[in-house]
């Protein structure tokens, strides 16, 4: 806990970086594999996911714009990871659970995974990774990305 932070205040915290792990690379790919196997829409999944990181990256390389808390670089691979436009954790979560959304059964199942999209999307501005508009940046490249990969 910081100094003078109340217990509640301490706890949403941790719980916004319980949500904001939900767009680690490594959960992105085992949840799926988890919920599709190796089946065809898992590699195109995969095939998206390397597009969405590239596409990305080039955009943050191209447009540089700072994080909220300032973060340093100095070198290429530090500036993608400094950028905040656009948020990729953002871009990765509704590529991935819209994808789980479209292939899942159940309803509930559905739902349950299009509400993990907007609680990743608010944690990032919430730890002040990213600001809104690099949020709605991220979601609406996931989603175009989703949507492309939907015809293959």
């Amino acid at each position: 806990m910081k100094e003078g932070e109340s217990f509640w205040a301490y706890k949403f915290r941790e719980w916004m970086r319980d949500f904001t792990s939900l767009a680690n690379p490594v959960i992105l790919v085992f949840v799926p594999l988890v919920a599709l196997g190796f089946s065809r829409p898992f590699y195109i999944l995969l095939i998206a996911l390397s597009i969405n990181e590239i596409l990305g990256s080039i955009i943050k390389i191209i447009f540089p714009k700072t994080r909220p808390n300032g973060q340093k670089y100095s070198n290429t691979l530090e500036k993608i990871d400094a950028g905040s436009f656009p948020s990729l954790h953002a871009a990765r979560i509704s590529l991935v659970y819209l994808t789980l959304s479209y292939t899942a059964v159940l309803l509930v199942m559905q739902i349950l995974f299009l509400l993990i999209i907007p609680l990743v999307a608010y944690s990032r501005v919430t730890l002040k990774k990213h600001f809104w508009t690099d949020i709605i940046g991220g979601l609406i490249m996931g989603s175009l990305i989703w949507f492309a990969s939907s015809f293959f």
